[in-house]
């Protein structure tokens, strides 16, 4: 394809971002109109370059371990971070250079940008796609991206592109006061992009986003929640490290694969409102919490039953939520125009009335949801988590 063909395809791309408002902010579309993400991707065809969508780039075992990340979620990132030109930005994750060419180009030749990865095979080829692109003022690290890079700091901004179950230490004491920390922060095995802002207290959060992110690799990977295999890698049960002692994996992969038992929630309960409110409120509420998630053809086999809107056919992943104990489910599956139903799998042992008695409290307590939720995080990376009611 011609540059010309290829300049069309970014322009089309911010177009439908700025559309959907992803993308907020004259410095943000610009950014995303001179990269040419397809030289981070090499191989790929521009249609599914410059398509609004995650890329894998590394695989093991058929489940991706890095990617190149939807543009519309490095396009809000990258609005939370709120550069202007000059800053100093750490990013955690480098993928495949793509984001980090993005902050580049945000941060402008007076700023700075450095970006870590502990897999060295991505370093050296996302070095080559940015020196490609023309960005080799971008520097880039083989390390554990928990540590940060002390030797750099201060920085004015720290993003992560991978999610982490505890914001390390060293990334707060890197960050200047007032600085900007954004990252995918798993609460309870459920995912949230924050943005924070530090304080002589630490970080408070600001804004709160939906998302899915692959986590931080290596051995600073903190272990709050456990991540057990369903019959093969690409169908994962994600449960807190609490619980994972009562799951029956065994039991469970032949529950998915055997008679449902389908019950109408207590209160009105719809796709919309599952993602942006009620399973936070459950996983900060039950310990028996999971997250169940397949991918690639096993998440077109319909085992798992999905609440990705637009279908497994349009993703390649399916994913859902609710509660899991010894040999059985009880999982948010999606029906008709949107509803949501409760989907058994396994011998009841009560999870059903649980699962009821959380949609009846969370709708008492006025359905709140990411808007409510306050996070706040000492300089050691403890975590207070709070949901306030609407």
């Amino acid at each position: 394809m011609t540059d010309h063909g290829l300049a069309d395809l970014r322009a089309r791309l911010v177009g439908e971002l700025r559309a959907r408002g992803d993308v907020r902010t004259p410095g943000v579309a610009t950014a995303f109109g001179r990269v040419p993400r397809h030289l981070f991707v090499p191989g790929v065809p521009p249609a599914d370059v410059y398509a609004d969508r995650s890329i894998a780039i590394k695989l093991d075992d058929g489940v991706p371990v890095s990617s190149s990340s939807q543009p519309a979620i490095m396009a809000q990132m990258l609005e939370m971070l709120g550069l202007r030109g000059g800053e100093r930005v750490l990013e955690i994750g480098t993928g495949s250079g793509y984001n980090a060419a993005l902050l580049a180009e945000l941060v402008g030749p007076q700023g700075t940008v450095t970006t870590i990865d502990i897999d060295a095979e991505l370093v050296a080829a996302a070095r080559g796609h940015l020196d490609e692109a023309g960005y080799a003022r971008v520097r880039t690290i083989v390390a554990d991206g928990a540590a940060g890079d002390p030797e750099g700091a201060p920085f004015d901004a720290i993003v992560a592109t991978v999610g982490v179950e505890q914001i390390p230490a060293a990334w707060i004491d890197q960050l200047r006061g007032g600085g900007r920390l954004v990252a995918p922060l798993t609460v309870r095995t459920m995912q949230k992009v924050v943005s924070f802002e530090r304080t002589i207290h630490g970080l408070e959060s600001s804004t709160v986003l939906d998302a899915g992110f692959i986590m931080l690799r290596g051995p600073s990977a903190t272990q709050f929640s456990r991540t057990i295999a369903l019959g093969d890698p690409a169908t994962t049960l994600y449960v807190l490290a609490a619980n994972a002692t009562a799951i029956d994996a065994d039991a469970i992969v032949r529950a998915l694969r055997d008679r449902t038992h389908d019950t109408h929630p207590v209160r009105h309960l719809d796709v919309r409102d599952a993602w942006e409110g009620f399973t936070l409120w459950l996983a900060l509420h039950d310990d028996a919490f999971c997250r169940v998630s397949a991918q690639g053809t096993a998440a077109l086999a319909g085992h798992v039953p999905n609440l990705i809107p637009g279908g497994a056919t349009s993703y390649g992943v399916a994913s859902t939520f609710g509660l899991g104990s010894v040999g059985e489910l009880v999982l948010l599956a999606a029906r008709g125009h949107g509803d949501v139903m409760l989907r058994r799998f396994g011998s009841g042992v009560g999870l059903t009335d649980r699962l009821q008695n959380a949609i009846a409290g969370w709708d008492d307590a006025g359905r709140p949801g990411n808007a409510a939720l306050r996070i706040a995080i000492d300089p050691e990376g403890a975590a207070r988590i709070t949901v306030r009611p609407q």
